[in-house]
């Protein structure tokens, strides 16, 4: 996000890239860019066997963080939990390294 829109003020554009660098936009388990990592390694071996997936988890992690979710965040979506009432797989990040119940 580098330019202002029509419309747009630059007091409305500093707070957006304000926001937008504090990465308050990306739910809290993926603020952290050692959390990060974790969470696209342990995405990466889950995937590694399917033959039609050819991006490592370095650029995964690149694009997904750094575009993909900039970019939306930019024009007010923001990545969140569901609030669907059924069970979903579970998972943390520590110390250790990437849990997860599969």
């Amino acid at each position: 996000m580098s330019n202002i829109i029509v419309g747009e003020t630059m007091t409305e554009f500093k707070k957006c890239v304000k926001w937008l660098k504090s990465g308050k936009y990306l739910p809290s388990i993926m603020r952290d860019f050692h959390d990060q990592k974790k969470i696209f390694k342990h995405m990466h071996l889950i995937y590694r066997d399917n033959k039609s997936l050819t991006v490592n988890w370095i650029d995964g992690h690149i694009y997904v963080i750094d575009c993909f979710l900039w970019y939306m965040a930019s024009r007010g979506y923001t990545l969140q939990k569901s609030k669907k009432k059924i069970k979903f797989r579970d998972f943390s990040v520590n110390e250790s390294g990437f849990t997860s119940r599969d």
